[in-house]
């Protein structure tokens, strides 16, 4: 089978010839390692964010080598404007960034807190206050626009070369609730549940109609899947009540919309959802991915599999900083037969991290994460 066929297999519950394994979020840690993976300097890694797409794609197809995860998901792309609006010269052993627009030049490798290629936080500022400000401030781009604009170019490089035999996951949205925190504030929407309900329900039907042309935009790039990470949205942030007013109803339309595309759906929680299995069951998305257990909650893999496994093809939650950073390879290869014997219950299984790969795990290690889950 080629990983694309197995990919397909495990979201849909058929025989595969060995178990998948993947991790999602993989063009973040394309970005982390770039160095690693590329073999240039990690200061050109933004030089590489804005090439053509033929230039983007070889490099990008070096990576895929290194650290063959079994789904893809390229980098999106700036829009073709942006391209070339912008570019990056080497000068005194340091990338420049020359804004052409501007005349203006800045350090294109500043140096983050965590270690990440790019920090970010969530906004905290509110712009939205009642229903006029969601219609002039939530902004609705047709999915036509949003390809005419060439953010696309680089999946669709990786779609034609590559998408043959590989399973490609060119990228998704997130879910209402923290897409309402880029308009209200995310400390501020917590309180808003309570004393705001309506408004913060019709920011969540404004922003599932942004979402939906993503959703298109995304489709027409020829990849396999589409995700929805619906953070925010698990039991050590909001009731079950909450989850059921302001998240559930808008999941099943999206993942209706994915279907429509003849696209496959895979919903991610980053936090708790042993409280609130059946609804994400009901979904009825291809396949779940969930956080590894920590912060006072508990993801357990065999737990989840016994409880709706049958209904939804499961993601491994493997620790990706104690076990696959931090740990023993004997407690990695502990953690993954321990995994696999939980996917074996479920209708399809695809080894995987809870969360992205962090910034100081080797090459080495990842290779053999994937080694150790496609012979579990």
């Amino acid at each position: 089978m080629t990983s694309k066929e197995r990919i397909h297999a495990a979201l849909e519950g058929t025989p595969v010839d060995h178990m998948p394994a993947t991790v999602l979020y993989n063009q973040l840690y394309h970005l982390d390692h770039f160095e690693e993976l590329s073999g240039r300097p990690q200061s050109s890694m933004y030089q590489w964010l804005h090439a053509t797409p033929e230039e983007h794609f070889a490099t990008y197809n070096l990576m895929v080598e290194k650290a063959p995860f079994e789904i893809l998901q390229p980098q999106g792309a700036p829009s073709r404007r942006e391209r070339a609006a912008i570019e990056f010269v080497e000068w005194d052993g340091q990338f420049l960034r020359h804004d052409k627009r501007s005349d203006t030049w800045s350090p294109a490798d500043a140096a983050t807190r965590s270690g990440h290629a790019f920090d970010c936080s969530a906004n905290e500022t509110q712009f939205v206050f009642d229903k006029k400000d969601v219609v002039e401030n939530v902004e609705v781009t047709k999915a036509e626009a949003i390809v005419a604009s060439g953010v696309n170019d680089y999946v669709e490089a990786a779609v034609e070369a590559l998408g043959a035999d590989h399973f490609i996951m060119p990228g998704g949205v997130v879910g209402t609730l923290y897409g309402c925190g880029e308009y209200v504030g995310l400390t501020n929407l917590f309180g808003m549940l309570i004393e705001q309900p309506e408004l913060v329900e019709y920011l969540c039907k404004r922003i599932v109609e942004r979402n939906i042309e993503i959703i298109r935009a995304w489709a027409a790039t020829g990849g396999d899947a589409v995700y929805i990470d619906d953070a925010v949205a698990t039991n050590d942030m909001i009731s079950v009540a909450h989850y059921e007013r302001f998240s559930l109803p808008y999941m099943k339309e999206m993942v209706r919309e994915i279907f429509r595309l003849g696209q496959k759906a895979i919903i991610i929680y980053f936090g708790g959802i042993n409280d609130r299995l059946e609804q994400i069951a009901s979904i009825g998305a291809d396949g779940l991915s969930m956080e590894t257990s920590m912060k006072g909650y508990v993801n357990d893999i065999r737990e989840i599999a016994l409880n709706i496994g049958d209904r939804v093809s499961l993601f491994g939650n493997v620790d990706p900083f104690n076990v696959l950073e931090k740990g023993s390879d004997a407690q990695l290869e502990a953690e993954i037969e321990r995994q696999a014997a939980a996917g074996r219950i479920a209708r399809g299984f695809i080894m995987c991290t809870g969360s992205p790969i962090t910034p100081a795990t080797p090459i080495q290690r990842v290779r053999k994460f994937i080694e150790l889950g496609q012979n579990s």
